[in-house]
């Protein structure tokens, strides 16, 4: 049987991902420095960036994997983040805390990196998901101390985006590794099948 070769080989190497990420990320995190930031904060343009870049590796990913399934669940998933999010915003009518406008709930930068890092949990396993989720959670973090959002609209904004990748994703993997969110904690969960 002839198998087709990939896309991008040399990303299907795990440790090229991570290459790539670190290098994403250190470049991201210069962002942050005095003298290099932007004007409207490094943190936030951080955040800002990474809630993009999550998608963009995920896709990434999918393509190198030959993915085509993949790629297209992912971006179901993010279609219905970003719409399910935009519904809430619309509707709910949440001040931020900057005051700049009504629609602070959910968090869609949040919403949107955490619907990859579970795309990439669940295609990857935990060696992708925990990066993966430890970016989303610096994303959660750049939208509170930039004062756009509370605590409550990034974890409503990452329960929507875990919630649309677990609708859209199939796994890929025998064993997930999610993070599971409640009223005032958060929980990880590991679980495996034989």
């Amino acid at each position: 049987m002839h198998q087709r070769p990939s896309v991008i080989p040399f990303l299907s190497d795990f440790y090229m991902f991570l290459r790539f990420s670190c290098v994403a990320l250190v470049l991201v995190g210069l962002s942050t420095l005095p003298g290099v930031s932007v004007a409207d904060g490094g943190l936030k343009t951080a955040g800002s960036v990474l809630s993009v870049g999550l998608p963009v590796v995920a896709a990434g990913i999918s393509v190198a994997q030959d993915d085509a399934s993949g790629f297209f669940q992912l971006m179901k998933s993010e279609a219905a983040t970003i719409l399910a999010s935009q519904a809430l915003k619309h509707t709910v009518h949440e001040t931020r805390p900057n005051g700049s406008d009504n629609k602070s709930f959910p968090s869609e930068h949040a919403a949107v990196a955490f619907s990859a890092a579970q795309f990439m949990q669940m295609k990857g396993g935990w060696e992708f998901g925990v990066p993966a989720y430890i970016a989303a959670t610096a994303v959660g973090y750049s939208r509170v101390h930039s004062n756009e959002h509370r605590w409550k609209d990034v974890v409503a904004g990452a329960a929507l985006g875990i919630g649309t990748s677990y609708y859209f994703t199939d796994t890929n993997e025998k064993t997930k590794f999610s993070v599971l969110f409640g009223q005032k904690s958060a929980y990880a969960q590991v679980s495996s099948t034989w």
